[in-house]
């Protein structure tokens, strides 16, 4: 998934947390994110787990789903492969 900067992205239920939650992707890393959870979010979730945080999670990239402003999965743009030629 290419995730960026500012994207908002939804997570299903995870080990750590018992709800999902909507965020937006603050810092990215090779296989996970930063994400800062959306406030209206918090009283859905185990709110103790993030205080300490800032609201602050990390989560792995396989975990998320990018979505648009309605919460709707956006699909993954299908990239061109361009055939790179070697030089002579």
């Amino acid at each position: 998934m290419a995730l960026h900067e500012d994207n908002r992205v939804f997570c299903k239920k995870t080990e750590l947390f018992s709800d999902s939650f909507y965020g937006t992707v603050t810092k990215l890393y090779e296989h996970s994110v930063i994400v800062k959870v959306e406030p209206d979010q918090l009283s859905k979730k185990e709110t103790d787990k993030i205080d300490s945080f800032g609201d602050l999670v990390v989560i792995r990239m396989s975990e998320l789903q990018l979505v648009d402003a309605d919460g709707n999965a956006i699909d993954e743009p299908e990239e061109d492969e361009e055939e790179v030629e070697a030089a002579e």
